[in-house]
């Protein structure tokens, strides 16, 4: 069991400081290591083919052409909502050996004994593993406030700007449906990071000049966790309950009106993106797809022509047929939703 309490929740961390790891990055790495040294992955992830496209936005291409032929094949689904489903494949039906450790954070009141974080036997990036929230309780792949607040606390307890977490909803990419989340670290510095962003309605911002249209939120390090998680949870039950897909990207950020000496390489906050977007539906397995990862910027490519072809145009594309629609059919509804708060 990895024990935590709140004081261990890092808020500033640097891109100058990529030596420096907490006891969760040192525990995550060690264990995952071994796990792989032990064999249990499809793939051993090495990042060869990676380039950062010319342009404006800096995506991050990689090819990953064992996650396209090795990876366990997807389950497809219709609704947002879909009831969990225990003949299908799930998280409980994992080799235990796949776990790296169950956490629990000491100073909540709501901690669970079955909170675990996994390993990832496909992975997309280095380190790439699943947060399994109450994995016992066989919740599907609808995010709850409960699921939100520990994924952002397992970001924090990072010492590294290159940490990630995103999550996939059902019909826009996510392959299982048993409640998850992605945690993998990014070693690069991303566009969305610290791009400026527009003020929408209460609490909530919009991302502006860029190809996947969507909005985020910002915590700062005195705010408080819990009532930020209830604030970015409006929206995704909104979403939920439209049945309308959605990707959420979770990053530590850069905000700019705090007091900083190094505004190119110092992350003070974390910013939580989401993305309403079209149905992924029947997902093909050999090409880009464009899920949560993608949608932030970081492209995982499993065909080599594609990924040798790929230019930040086509790419912008891309993203915005996924988003702009659904983005312009709930701007209205998300500002009345955020206008008192």
């Amino acid at each position: 069991m990895f024990y935590y309490d709140d004081k261990d929740l890092i808020f500033t961390t640097s891109w100058k400081s990529l030596s420096i790891y907490s006891k969760f990055d040192e525990t995550l790495k060690r264990l995952w290591k071994n796990k792989e040294d032990e064999g249990l992955f499809r793939y051993n992830y090495k990042e060869e083919n990676v380039i950062v496209l010319p342009g404006k936005y800096g995506f991050l291409a990689v090819l990953n052409i064992n996650r396209g032929t090795k990876r366990r094949k997807p389950n497809i689904f219709t609704s947002v909502l879909e009831p969990f489903n225990d003949n299908l494949f799930n998280f409980t039906k994992v080799n235990e050996g796949e776990y790296l450790f169950k956490f629990s954070n000491t100073s909540s009141n709501f901690s669970n004994i079955d909170d675990i974080l996994a390993i990832n036997t496909s992975p997309l990036g280095y380190f790439h593993s699943l947060i399994l929230p109450k994995i016992n309780s066989k919740l599907p792949q609808v995010i709850n406030e409960y699921s939100l607040n520990i994924a952002v606390q397992l970001l924090l307890l990072s010492a590294s700007p290159a940490i990630r977490v995103g999550f996939n909803s059902l019909c826009a990419f996510a392959s299982v449906n048993h409640l998850h989340l992605h945690l993998y670290y990014l070693q690069y510095k991303m566009y969305l990071e610290d791009c400026d962003i527009e003020h929408f309605s209460g609490p909530c911002h919009k991302i502006i000049d860029y190809p996947s249209k969507g909005f985020v939120f910002v915590l700062k390090s005195g705010d408080l966790l819990s009532n930020f998680v209830k604030t970015v949870f409006i929206m995704i039950n909104y979403l939920q309950q439209k049945n309308i897909p959605h990707n959420i990207f979770i990053t530590r950020a850069l905000a700019k009106d705090l007091n900083n000496d190094d505004l190119n390489n110092s992350r003070n906050c974390v910013r939580v993106f989401i993305w309403a977007r079209t149905s992924s539906g029947d997902k093909a397995m050999d090409k880009f797809s464009p899920a949560t990862c993608e949608l932030f910027g970081h492209l995982v490519f499993k065909d080599k022509s594609e990924f040798s072809e790929v230019t930040e145009y086509s790419v912008t594309k891309i993203l915005t047929d996924v988003t702009e629609s659904s983005f312009l059919l709930i701007e209205n509804d998300i500002k009345n939703l955020y206008l008192n708060l």
